[in-house]
């Protein structure tokens, strides 16, 4: 029984050492670039003003979570949690409680648009049954 649970963790170890590796080796490559586009009369602006003039979500604060979250994103990609068209959600859990839904599009295996459906400040904000949600 002990032998069992050494040679899991062994691999876990080994595991989690090669993805850092990849990680480190990927990430020198990695570009975030940010191409902020919305329609200024549409849904967009009732999305940033949807909890009142004193709670506007700027385009700063949507690029200012996305940096914070760029890392785990990062690992995310490479371990397949994050995957082409599979909506995940950044949210950040203290301060102004901001979520950003996320469509992914895989362009390249190292290119992706991350594409922002929707933003909120939410505390309690729900996600869907199995859904990833990385916190920052």
């Amino acid at each position: 029984m002990i032998f069992i649970i050494m040679s899991t963790l062994e691999g876990l170890i080994k595991k989690t050492l090669l993805q850092e590796q990849k990680f480190h080796e990927i990430s020198n490559e990695i570009t975030f670039d940010f191409d902020l586009y919305h329609d200024e009369y549409g849904h967009t602006q009732q999305r940033k003003w949807r909890h009142g003039s004193e709670h506007k979500i700027s385009d700063f604060d949507i690029v200012k979570l996305l940096k914070q979250a760029s890392d785990e994103i990062v690992y995310n990609i490479i371990d397949g949690n994050i995957r082409h068209k599979r909506r995940f959600i950044v949210s950040r859990e203290k301060g102004d409680n901001l979520n950003l839904v996320i469509d992914p599009e895989k362009i390249e295996s190292t290119y992706w648009n991350l594409i922002v459906i929707t933003v909120m400040k939410k505390s309690d904000f729900t996600v869907g049954k199995g859904q990833l949600q990385i916190f920052v």
